[in-house]
């Protein structure tokens, strides 16, 4: 962001061409301070309405704006030289208030908007005025990250003898309205919570508002780092479409946060979270135990990001009970064993195609979803006991003896299937309920109970299957038995073969005596 403070002899105000929309002319201005800029668009009446305040607020001659005409106002040699005249008045007003900088001269080049010293004053008017009326309805903010990097930033320079001069500009109205609040929301822009799009179809992110400019500036939001340390009682963080590496402090968020969402902000690895303020993310065992860990946060969204594992950064949340990781790339689970309160996760729209020993990691878990991945098979989950809601819609299972693993939880209440080959079957229901043997009334498959047709069908089904698995192991143990006999009458005629005494060659009974 710009800095008007130190940059204020690098910065310059001209009217490179006009624009001309619905036959109306807006002159077209290019503000540079600094490395920053920015255009903002005015018709003559808005150079007029600024020029009659600045005439009665802050003695500015009256002739130094170009005269309004009536007829010839739209010839190109006129509007040439309106732009030329315009652009030589914004130069000498810029000259007259360098130092003053008065509100009215700064809203209309936009400075509120790219500046870091005069958009911390708009804001600080702007809660001096409402923000205890804001406060007294929600204790929840959005603030996007310009207005974030703008605070981060004041808080390192003296301050301005602009806001020395207006009590209602005084930096401290920001501090006092941030230790109050209980929840905010971190968005690119102001506003830009729409425009921050994912392509369901293709599994490809869209970063709309991360990498684009903001307004007509050429601010990039995903280059701006801000702190958190202002809040001081807060207790739930949403971050949208923001990288969360870009926060350099988070002060008490670790001992205050039950709560954090992260959506969409290019994230890969949970330790851009977990250590989103530490120069080094790679620590090791021994470091992570020296780590300061998010003590009391319970619920964590993880939504929408690029996240490829589960790293062992995870052990920092140690009291998490909820942990959402829809729509990333993961393909496996880790480390989730030092998570010993985690009764709630969901892997929506991932990767995943087998879940090998989850009861080893998710011993007390009693929601899981694992809705739209490829899984097919379902003997991995036979051991979670304590499960009550499982999700498995849209995945690839095509054999109905999949559900025998998780047909013995002793827990399992709600059960979704729909999406699957197996689900498209004739008498599918019938057919998974007759797996949840006595249990099967207590079941609400695909959200919905069974009526008692489907009772009836499964309980025959039951009983046939069973009746099968009785008739085949009685099969197994007459064959296992008649193989048995065999061997041991084959034995038998060996052993009396053996019991014969050997004949020496050339001798007889008759001999022998």
């Amino acid at each position: 962001m710009s800095n008007y403070q130190l940059h204020s002899n690098e910065t310059s105000l001209s009217i490179p061409r006009i624009i001309t929309v619905d036959s109306v002319n807006y002159y077209e201005i290019l503000v540079k301070c600094g490395q920053v800029m920015w255009t903002v668009n005015h018709r003559y009446r808005d150079f007029a309405d600024l020029h009659d305040r600045l005439v009665a607020d802050r003695g500015v001659s009256k002739d130094k704006l170009p005269p309004k005409k009536v007829i010839g106002n739209k010839s190109p040699t006129f509007l040439k030289k309106r732009q030329e005249a315009l652009e030589q008045y914004l130069k000498e007003m810029l000259i007259f208030l360098k130092v003053t900088m008065p509100r009215e001269f700064v809203e209309f080049l936009d400075f509120h908007r790219y500046d870091i010293i005069f958009m911390v004053q708009h804001l600080a008017c702007s809660l001096f005025l409402r923000g205890d009326a804001f406060l007294a309805k929600s204790k929840k903010y959005g603030f996007s990250v310009l207005e974030l990097h703008a605070i981060s930033e004041r808080m390192k320079i003296p301050c301005p003898p602009t806001e020395a001069a207006n009590s209602s500009y005084n930096f401290s109205h920001i501090l006092d309205f941030c230790a109050q609040l209980e929840t905010i929301i971190v968005l690119p822009t102001k506003n830009s919570l729409p425009t921050i799009l994912y392509d369901d179809d293709t599994d490809k992110y869209i970063p709309h508002a991360l990498h684009k400019p903001v307004g007509s500036s050429n601010l990039i939001p995903v280059q701006l780092r801000y702190e958190l340390s202002v809040f001081k009682t807060l207790r739930n963080l949403i971050i949208y479409g923001v990288p969360t590496k870009n926060i350099q402090n988070v002060g008490a968020l670790r001992e205050t946060l039950s709560r954090i969402e992260v959506y969409k902000s290019e994230t890969k690895q949970i330790c851009q979270i977990a250590l989103c303020d530490n120069v080094h993310k790679d620590a090791d065992e021994e470091e992570l135990d020296k780590l300061k860990q998010w003590r009391n946060l319970r619920h964590a969204v993880f939504k929408e990001n690029q996240l490829t594992d589960i790293d062992r950064t995870i052990r920092l949340f140690p009291a998490l009970k909820d942990l959402v990781l829809d729509k990333n790339k993961l393909e496996s689970i880790a480390h989730l064993s030092h998570l010993n309160n985690l009764q709630v996760l969901s892997l929506r729209c991932n990767r995943i195609v087998q879940c090998p020993n989850w009861h080893i990691q998710l011993g007390n878990l009693v929601t899981l979803n694992l809705a739209q991945n490829r899984i097919r098979l379902l003997e991995g989950l036979a051991r979670l006991y304590s499960l009550v809601n499982l999700d498995l819609s849209c995945n690839a299972i095509d054999d109905i003896n999949e559900i025998d693993h998780i047909g013995n939880l002793p827990l399992l209440e709600n059960l979704r299937l729909l999406g699957n080959p197996v689900a498209g079957g004739v008498d599918y229901r019938a057919r998974v309920l007759s797996r949840f043997g006595e249990r099967l009334q207590e079941i609400y498959l695909d959200n919905e109970k069974g009526n008692q047709t489907e009772y009836d069908m499964a309980l025959v089904l039951s009983a046939l299957r069973i009746s099968a698995q009785k008739s085949q192991r009685k099969l197994h143990s007459l064959l296992d038995s008649s193989v048995g006999v065999e061997e041991g009458e084959g034995d038998t005629k060996q052993g009396q073969g053996g019991d014969s005494e050997p004949q020496t060659p050339g001798t007889s009974k008759g001999a022998s005596r």
